[in-house]
């Protein structure tokens, strides 16, 4: 199975890895070039889109400072048909200006409005717009200077539901500067749609303002629709990108539709193509990457059974072997009729089994030696219990005999010894601190009560956490004999600091006596190059119970010393916190 999966691996994985960067290619080669076919023709468009913008700006200039109107607005006419004779000829001009700009068609009604309120209209002769009701839907001002991109529906006395492009601008008089009338101009709702043309593969293009109305489409059926709902318009919306693009599915149909912001308008166009036609040249190049991917995995898979076939025979044997060995059956010797590669596993095998023999004999006589030894330890572990019980009767007799000193100094040597004899390796700091007081006792009672040993704890919870036995005593004997008796007088203090940081127990042993330079302290801590500072009891040094620490919680912890000669030492002790469960 290893051996097929790895053939499949080799052979298959990098014909996958072409078919699927091909794959990604083909993507990336068929978006790029929609994107630059419609891009192309998205510009284009928006070239004749502000064009027409901008005629249409440009006629609603040309009304706005005619002079003829401004004649018409400010003349105070004695007759009517007077009047209606200037308002067929300016009519006339904006008509043939119109014609000119090639606007003409575009125009739906241009509503001239009196500061009187009478009105006169231009443009198409079947219809009529609803003055009263554009004075109320207040066009004057909401479309004021206002760009041609926004789709209403037109008050039309006429033509109900027809949506037109409203557009105002206020009239003033040249001479005076006043205000002498409103310019409303009404644009056909197919003024842009006319510039769209649709191309191949069923493409749309069309046209949407920042509100997501549909302003200009191929299908005059779309003009004026809210398209704001659809997820794609609203991802288009909501970019800020100019031209992009958007990959969706519409009726289950995949499309992918660029999008281009005209410059200086409101107006966004898109253009949405089908993917199906180029879907399918992907399916048909997936099917033959998928055909010879199949094709590759039988090759491999034959090339497996016959490789198999040749390998199987001496594998099984080599096999069978190894299970008998791992029985413990060392009788045979393994043999293989091929001089190849197999027979010198054979061999490895062979030389394998004759060590594992002579390591069992060598780890049976090891075992009888231990049981020797252990048995040694238990008959040693008699003396401390014998001396023990003797310093047991000594005390009492010096009890008898009113030999205080002798009394308290054996008893304490006797708490020591019990203690020695126990088999733990741990005890509590409460512990240690005990047997430290029975340690002091008896050099109290040699320096004649001048050595005075002070505890400092911060949290009494921190005495019931576990610490290696006989970790304090040696510190302090050195403490003891190295720092306050070569002052002389043999009277000294020594100071113990518990206190707990984080989950780490840091104990400072201070004492006030000589002192130490920083040679001392590197001989020290470091045995093999002062081996004569291995004081202590049963020869434990500093150095010893430093490397006691490292060894049981880690480098991270130990002894570190500070010193000021003729002044004080200080020892430093940093464990884990770990607390005892018997208390």
């Amino acid at each position: 199975m290893k051996l097929l999966i790895s053939l499949l691996t080799i052979g298959l994985l990098p014909l996958v890895s072409i078919s699927v960067f091909y794959q990604h290619f083909l993507d990336v080669r068929i978006t790029k070039d929609i994107e630059s076919a419609s891009i192309d023709r998205l510009r284009y468009t928006s070239y004749d889109i502000r064009r027409q913008m901008e005629i249409s700006d440009q006629l609603l200039g040309w009304i706005t400072y005619n002079r003829k109107l401004q004649e018409i607005l400010t003349t105070d006419y004695s007759e009517k048909y007077e009047k209606q004779l200037d308002i067929i000829q300016f009519s006339s001009y904006a008509t043939e200006y119109a014609i000119n700009a090639n606007i003409e068609n575009s125009i739906f009604k241009i509503l001239i409005v009196e500061n009187n309120g009478e009105s006169f209209q231009i443009g198409n002769v079947l219809s009529l717009m609803d003055q009263d009701a554009i004075e109320e839907a207040k066009w004057a001002e909401t479309y004021n200077h206002s760009k041609a991109d926004q789709l209403v529906l037109s008050k039309d006395i006429y033509a109900k539901d027809t949506y037109i492009f409203p557009v105002s601008s206020r009239i003033y008089n040249d001479l005076t500067g006043a205000p002498i009338g409103w310019c409303i101009i009404a644009f056909r709702n197919d003024m842009y749609s006319k510039s769209l043309i649709n191309g191949s593969n069923n493409q749309n293009i069309y046209l949407i303002n920042p509100a997501g109305q549909c302003i200009g489409h191929t299908d005059s059926s779309m003009i004026g629709a809210d398209m704001s709902q659809d997820s794609m318009i609203r991802e288009i919306l909501n970019t800020q990108d100019s031209i992009g693009h958007i990959t969706a599915n519409r009726s289950h149909t995949p499309l992918i539709a660029h999008y281009y912001r005209i410059p200086d308008s409101n107006i966004i166009a898109v253009q949405e193509t089908p993917l199906l036609s180029f879907l399918s040249e992907k399916s048909e190049i997936l099917r033959f990457s998928a055909t010879l991917i199949v094709i590759s995995a039988a090759l491999v898979l034959c090339l497996t059974m016959y490789l198999h076939r040749i390998l199987t025979r001496p594998i099984n044997t080599i096999s069978s072997y190894i299970k008998n060995v791992s029985k413990g059956d060392f009788t045979g010797s393994l043999t293989l009729k091929n001089n190849d590669e197999f027979q010198t596993i054979a061999d490895s095998i062979n030389k394998m089994e004759r060590e594992i023999r002579e390591l069992m004999e060598a780890q049976k006589q090891e075992s009888e030696i231990k049981k020797e030894l252990e048995f040694r330890v238990l008959q040693n572990q008699i003396n401390p219990h014998f001396l023990y019980n003797t310093l047991n009767t000594i005390k009492w007799m010096a009890s008898l005999q009113h030999a205080d000193t002798i009394r308290d100094m054996t008893a304490a040597l006797g708490r020591l010894l019990q203690n020695i004899s126990k088999g733990s390796d741990k005890i509590s700091i409460y512990e240690e601190m005990s047997l430290l007081d029975d340690y002091v006792l008896i050099q109290d009672i040699r320096y004649d009560g001048r050595l005075n040993v002070r505890y400092h704890i911060g949290d009494p919870e921190i005495t019931q956490a576990l610490i290696l036995k006989f970790l304090f005593q040696p510190i302090v004997e050195n403490a003891i004999f190295h720092g306050i008796e070569p002052k002389g007088d043999g009277s000294g203090t020594i100071d113990i600091y518990l206190n707990q940081q984080d989950k780490s127990i840091y104990i400072h042993i201070v004492d006030n006596g000589i002192g130490m330079t920083t040679e001392q302290i590197e001989q020290l801590l470091n045995p093999e190059e002062s081996p004569k500072n291995r004081r202590g009891l049963n020869g434990i040094g500093i150095s010893n119970i430093n490397q006691r620490i490292k060894m049981t919680y880690g480098q991270e912890y130990g002894i570190s010393i500070t010193s000021k000669p003729g002044a004080y030492t200080d020892v430093l002790i940093c464990i884990p916190y770990e607390r005892s469960t018997s208390l």
